[in-house]
């Protein structure tokens, strides 16, 4: 070869790539913890019940003074509540575990005078402690796992535009969750997330330099509030999220219709409420916040709190519909619910199985990709469907999801 001129080229390094594993897990889950938590964590959440109660019941005897808020359901909270005592040995390993958070936290709050300033006292405790519950404590942050959350998450993410999600967190403060949604959302490839945390103060009850690390916008709005969300949040959101809020509301049917009202057609909330042990998040909410005065006291299970079965009644009459639940049988519950727009379609789902080596289905798909949205079944779902797990349909999903009309695919 005559005249052969070489130039090199340098290699081009791109991102590592990412390695994904797609489990197929059940959307209704419940009493997780006793097969995803060691035994430990089930000897701590009893720990932290026995102490609590123990503490309750000698408030609930002595003379408490005005310091403390729902005397009487504390009583009734302590009569229908059976306990041992936290044996002092055991009760010393778990404050020396660093994960112990909440416990660390309780015994602080019991160790509080009561007196006039006591309500004044706690809360000044609890907005220091709070954070770290959320994020640290070995049983509070199960509700936010991947096992709860992500999974969830992932639902929303199958059923909102590709690549892109727009999320609004409620009374953030309080919530604690952007911490983990963000974290779990984007551990998705080509995923944006567009973040809002809404609270009546975002300033003071957010981490400020995490939430300008994860790119979050930040509003001063409320379920509360009498005005609407601010402008630049207003824009319906693909999921709102309510972590550990709602039973802090007056009426939990008009905090559900606030968040409904920022989510769009066919959207969802994700919704952390606990439902069992409640003499936990008692300490951490009704002992210094009156509750007497709920308009909803008398539909709820516990004081300001909820079981599972009352939780499925309240979202079933709010007008919305129940999509996971996840559990872990010691405090918390994981609900997702959609809200179904009165235009959804009602006629069956077209599935095609997508078994047939010879590849005949394709052309079906085709035709199903290429019909206008004009149709009559413009916005049904069309489900590919495959009897084998290898069978390579969840990568073509990914790849047909980004075509025109790929969102009618699942």
């Amino acid at each position: 070869m005559f005249d052969l001129r070489s130039t090199f080229t340098p290699r081009r390094l791109g991102p590592s790539p990412t390695l994904e594993t797609y489990d197929f897990i059940p959307y209704d889950e419940r009493a997780l913890a006793s097969s995803q938590l060691d035994a430990p964590v089930l000897e701590y959440a009893e720990i932290c019940r026995g102490f609590v109660l123990d503490h309750l019941h000698k408030l609930s005897s002595s003379d408490a003074g005005n310091g403390l808020c729902n005397l009487q359901l504390i009583r009734r909270l302590v009569d229908d509540s059976s306990w041992s005592t936290p044996v002092s040995e055991k009760l010393t390993e778990h404050l020396d575990s660093p994960d112990s958070v909440a416990l660390k936290t309780l015994e602080k709050v019991f160790a509080v005078a009561v007196d006039d300033a006591f309500a004044h006292n706690v809360d000044s405790l609890m907005s220091t402690s709070w954070a770290d519950i959320m994020s640290s404590d070995r049983l509070f942050g199960f509700a936010r796992s991947d096992r709860c959350f992500r999974t969830c998450l992932d639902i929303v993410l199958e059923n909102s535009p590709p690549d892109s999600v727009k999320v609004v967190e409620c009374d953030a403060g309080t919530s604690q969750a952007y911490r983990h949604v963000i974290r779990q959302l984007t551990s998705h490839p080509r995923v944006s997330v567009q973040y809002t945390a809404a609270d009546h103060n975002p300033v003071q009850p957010v981490d400020v330099e995490l939430v300008q690390k994860l790119g979050i916008t930040t509003v001063e709005w409320s379920l509360d509030s009498t005005k609407p969300i601010p402008d630049h949040a207003a824009s319906a959101a693909d999921v709102v999220v309510l972590g550990n809020v709602l039973h802090r509301h007056d009426n939990i049917y008009t905090a559900l219709s606030a968040a409904s009202s920022l989510v769009r057609d066919d959207g969802f909330l994700l919704i952390v409420e606990p439902t069992s042990n409640f003499a936990i998040p008692w300490s951490f909410f009704a002992l210094t916040h009156d509750v007497t005065n709920m308009s909803d006291l008398s539909s709820r299970t516990c004081g300001p709190f909820c079981d599972e079965q009352t939780w499925t009644r309240m979202i079933t009459n709010a007008g919305l519909t129940l999509v996971a639940q996840k559990s872990d049988g010691v405090l918390h519950t994981v609900f997702l619910c959609r809200k179904l727009s009165s235009t959804s379609p009602t006629q069956a789902h077209k599935i095609i199985d997508v078994d047939d080596t010879s590849v005949d289905w394709l052309e079906e798909v085709k035709a199903v990709m290429s019909d206008e949205r004009t149709e009559s079944d413009a916005n049904g779902s069309v489900w590919l469907k495959a009897s084998k797990a290898d069978s390579g349909v969840v990568g073509m999903m990914n790849c047909l999801r980004r075509e025109p009309n790929g969102s009618r695919l699942r």
